[in-house]
């Protein structure tokens, strides 16, 4: 009963922490809709005035947070799983009712009633906590709604602020007076005590239990990174000589370097996190506070630019593994210790100016931070640019292209207009924007590092194989040379090696298509993080909807109604039409590497699918991008059906060429590989587009030939269904020549050609008379096409050897 006393009084204690969670969210909903109804009433005049757009994000500051999600349900199911306990203690009365002394005799009348007593107590406190249970797991259904509601209101109040303070001006414009305001704000900071704020900040981290953990946590940490230095140098002279040799280089060196570099760079980040971490939790002192929300998020900065530091040493991943040129990556350096010394610090002291005291200093001087930090970042990005570093590459792998020098402009721009914009009073806009901006490059900066590993890793293993075959080629040689059939000289064993043993290997070798199927895979991780993380400032861009261009009629269930076509619209669908272009270039190459090379198709049924594939995909993009702008399907039927009409006079022939190539990759008279000859052309098909096909005859030249042609006219394919093929020559004979004679020396010559097929076997006939001399057709067959020309030639050859052996010789006459 007494532990029963405690479960009620723990189960009370529970009761009014819920009662009171549900008050204060219930509280922070409430106060969320009428920031929002605020809010929206307001946006019409925020255009006026720039102080009515501060005082509202000061509004919106204000608001708590999005609440933390909790484990409502467990704690539901915990209840449960209490209830049940309760009750089975319930249904267990009865049987202690009955109970007997401990000899088994009965109780006496005290002790019946000591027992009746308890028993009382006991079915009493049982209801109690098994009215409290439900009652609990009711309160906790309803604090969970509460919960969502006021996510819902968070959300909606987020995406309002976006849509609404985005575009405004945050901060008066700068003015004259500006730099006398920076220098009175500056002496006001001094005069908060900041300096003494700091120093007891560092004694409470230093004293609390809270923070000294993780401190030393830290600071064994760094001792073991530093410890590591040594071993880490003497990794990296070590690799530095195995790489590049066939027999002693190994992706793993790579993988070692990596780990080693991000190692060795974690003393200064992980102190740098302690200290940020300490001074959060300083909760006595704000400006400490303030400087510990900017110290905790320059971390992954500060560690991004110490891994780089360590990937571009002499000896390090760029140069010795990536292959890089040694200078270019000095040059992309030059301005690291700036990068250090000024970028981090300013970041730092940004963030802090925006989180201390309702942004009092952000105007001034946090303002003066930014425009110092863009222009450090235009310098620091120029340079980047003179160094050569891609931030696209073709599909040569190269990065000499306009898509690399428009992204390289867009970066050194964008610093340059975030300022004039922070200039104007939209500091809060331009910071968005541009820490956006710079963290989408660092994803695929990730990515393209990610890409040269991936790629290296092919060159290791394809450098392998070739030194594998080049050995067993070399063990030839040597076996032959013992065997004394060659007399080799060890020149010639040396130069069979030779090409293995170079430090640089033509990347050609490595497979052109799996190098697309990487680029592929990692664009498209690139285009969703990039994707993923502009999504938050979707909202911020609802202005582009009240932006009408033109209007567009639609049907709905066959009541027409006006669509205005916004710029936000056409922005939409210009994107789509990208992303459509982007998947058509891509997914049919990823899906013939990744899913059709492995599955048993028959020739030229991948060609088709995926030709089918990009045709679906063209038409799905156009459909959706074109109804986004008010052309719908069932606006255009009758005009394509007239359209139909008129070109099917006109362009007829196109028309016809295109569905022929529609009918070719479905029925397949013809595939990629075969060998046909059509109107007296011969060669093979290496391309099947919508309106033509094209031939490569022997002499390498490219015929391109209607797709009409092969479904209306008559042509052979030498290659449809067996690319087996009868070779037919035509061998006169000496007059006055033995028959069977000669007919034995012709089988044998075909016999005897190892291009000449066993079955069916070579026959020779006397076919004519000409003038007196005996004229033989020996008929064989050829494994393919291929084989047919040098086939002619080993058996004339062979004829020739034969009627040499039996004096044949042709009647001078």
């Amino acid at each position: 009963n007494r532990e029963l006393s405690i479960a009620l009084n723990q189960q009370a204690q529970r009761m009014d922490l819920i009662a009171s969670q549900q008050r204060q969210a219930a509280s922070q909903t409430l106060q969320g809709r009428q920031a929002l109804t605020t809010l929206r009433e307001q946006a019409q005049w925020l255009d006026e005035s720039p102080a009515l757009g501060e005082t509202l994000r000061a509004q919106v500051s204000r608001l708590p947070e999005m609440p933390k999600p909790q484990q409502l349900n467990s704690d539901m199911a915990q209840l449960r799983v209490q209830r049940l306990h309760f009750e089975d203690l319930m249904n267990k009365l009865p049987q202690l009712a009955q109970g007997t002394q401990d000899d088994g005799s009965p109780l006496t009348p005290a002790q019946r009633r000591i027992l009746d007593a308890q028993l009382a107590t006991q079915h009493n406190l049982l209801n109690a906590l098994l009215t409290g249970c439900d009652t609990q797991i009711l309160e906790l259904t309803k604090l969970k709604v509460a919960n969502s509601q006021l996510e819902e209101a968070m959300n909606e109040i987020q995406e309002a602020a976006h849509r609404y303070l985005f575009w405004v001006a945050d901060v008066s414009p700068i003015g004259l007076s500006y730099p006398l305001h920076v220098g009175q704000d500056l002496r006001r900071l001094v005069t908060l005590d900041t300096f003494s704020q700091l120093t007891h900040a560092l004694g409470m981290m230093l004293t609390s239990q809270e923070t000294l953990i993780p401190l030393f946590g830290a600071l064994l940490l760094v001792g073991f990174s530093l410890s590591s230095r040594r071993h880490y140098h003497a990794f990296l002279e070590r690799s530095s000589g195995r790489v590049g040799k066939v027999n002693q280089d190994h992706f793993s060196l790579t993988l070692r370097n990596v780990f080693w570099s991000v190692l060795v760079a974690l003393p200064l980040p992980v102190l740098w996190a302690a200290l940020g971490y300490g001074l959060r939790h300083a909760w006595p002192y704000p400006v400490a506070v303030a400087i510990g929300d900017g110290v905790s998020a320059t971390v992954p900065v500060l560690w991004v630019f110490m891994v780089c530091a360590h990937f571009a040493r002499p000896q390090g991943l760029f140069i010795v593994h990536f292959g890089w040129p040694q200078q270019q990556v000095k040059r992309a350096l030059r301005y690291y210790t700036l990068s250090i010394g000024m970028i981090v610090p300013l970041i730092m002291a940004l963030i802090s100016f925006d989180d201390y005291s309702e942004r009092e200093f952000a105007g001034t001087l946090g303002r003066l931070c930014f425009l110092l930090l863009c222009a450090c970042l235009a310098l620091v990005t120029s340079s980047l640019k003179r160094a050569g570093l891609p931030l696209y590459l073709d599909k040569h792998g190269a990065g000499d292209n306009v898509v690399n020098r428009s992204l390289w402009n867009l970066m050194i721009c964008a610093p340059i207009v975030a300022a004039a914009a922070a200039c104007l009073g939209h500091l809060a806009t331009a910071q968005a924007l541009l820490a956006r901006l710079e963290t989408s490059v660092a994803i695929w900066f990730f990515l393209l590092i990610i890409y040269h590993i991936i790629r290296r890793w092919m060159f290791i293993q394809r450098r392998r194989i070739a030194f594998e075959r080049t050995k067993q080629r070399r063990a030839e040689m040597l076996a032959q040379r013992a065997r004394n059939e060659e007399d080799l000289s060890q020149s010639q064993l040396n130069d069979a090696a030779a090409e293995v043993d170079e430090k640089v290997l033509d990347l050609d070798t490595i497979s052109a298509q799996s190098l697309q199927l990487v680029r592929s895979i990692l664009t498209l991780i690139a285009l969703l993080s990039v994707i993923l993380l502009w999504s938050e400032l979707h909202s911020a861009f609802g202005f582009l909807e009240n932006i009408t261009l033109w209007d567009a009629t639609s049907t709905t269930q066959g009541v027409d109604s006006i669509q205005p076509i916004t710029l936000g619209a056409v922005l939409i669908a210009i994107l789509v039409f990208i992303i459509t272009t982007q998947m058509v270039r891509n997914l049919p190459a990823l899906l013939e590497l990744a899913l059709l090379q492995h599955l048993d198709l028959t020739p030229g049924t991948g060609y088709a699918i995926t030709t089918l594939t990009k045709y679906g995909l063209m038409l799905l993009g156009g459909i959706i991008g074109f109804s986004m702008i008010g052309i719908e399907w069932s606006k255009l039927q009758w005009l394509v059906a007239a359209l139909g009409v008129g070109l099917g006079f006109g362009l007829q022939e196109i028309f016809a060429n295109f569905i022929s190539g529609l009918m070719i990759l479905f029925e397949k008279p013809i595939r990629i590989g075969d060998t046909v000859t059509i109107r007296n052309l011969t060669g093979n098909i290496t391309r099947i587009n919508t309106r033509a096909t094209t031939i490569t005859d022997w002499d390498r030249k490219e015929i391109i030939v209607p797709n009409q042609a092969f479904i209306t006219e008559q042509f052979v394919n030498w290659s449809l269904s067996d690319t087996v093929t009868r070779v037919v020559l035509s061998v006169p004979a000496p007059a006055g020549a033995n028959i069977e004679q000669v007919t034995h020396i012709l089988v044998q010559a075909a016999r005897r050609c190892p291009l000449v097929l066993e079955l069916p076997a070579p026959e020779a006939f006397l076919v004519d008379l000409q003038q007196g001399l005996p004229l033989f057709e020996l008929r064989m067959h050829a494994a393919e096409m291929g084989h047919r020309m040098p086939l002619r030639h080993q058996v004339h050859a062979l004829i020739l050897e034969g009627y040499c052996h039996y004096q044949l010789k042709s009647d001078p006459s």
